[in-house]
């Protein structure tokens, strides 16, 4: 047991010993606010503290990893809420960058790595040495395909351009 479950343990025993109304006796814990409040303070905020305190101090793991979950998805929904919506479709420099790489917009990040990388093999600069010209045709070709790469990963990590 962490020093810090040990902690709460303490903590949860210091409550219950306080709440309880006779404190010598040998009486089961009993909640002396029963029925005084409603479950839910009006605060969703402080209901969903109190939720994961209670899962804590009851040591009901399911009930952790429920409110965890709970909680991750109204984050990604708040995420997702104030992102400028997209009612024209995605974004122009995004689809830009798929076809950059010759690929569909929206195709899976790993082919899109895997593209990246043979793309950039195949147009490196230093394939193309033989001429200033080939070697400059080259260069430019590479920053555009390492531009492609960066806003379409960007754009998976999250949710933006890079730009904005």
């Amino acid at each position: 047991m962490s020093s810090m479950d040990q902690l709460f343990d303490r903590f949860g025993d210091l409550l219950k010993s306080w709440v309880q109304s006779d404190p010598g006796s040998s009486r089961p814990f009993s909640d002396p606010f029963a029925g005084k409040f409603s479950k839910s303070s009006g605060d969703p905020f402080l209901d969903d503290a109190m939720d994961e305190l209670d899962a804590f101090l009851n040591d009901d793991r399911e009930a952790q990893e429920r409110l965890r979950r709970e909680r991750e998805a109204r984050a990604r929904a708040e995420e997702r809420a104030a992102r400028p919506a997209a009612a024209s479709g995605p974004p122009a420099k995004l689809v830009a960058a798929y076809k950059t790489l010759g690929l569909a917009y929206g195709a899976p990040f790993d082919q899109v790595r895997t593209t990246y990388k043979r793309l950039l093999k195949e147009h490196h600069p230093d394939r193309h040495g033989s001429s200033p010209e080939a070697q400059l045709k080259a260069t430019e070709t590479s920053a555009r395909i390492n531009d492609a790469f960066r806003i379409i990963e960007t754009w998976r990590d999250t949710g933006t351009l890079g730009d904005e």
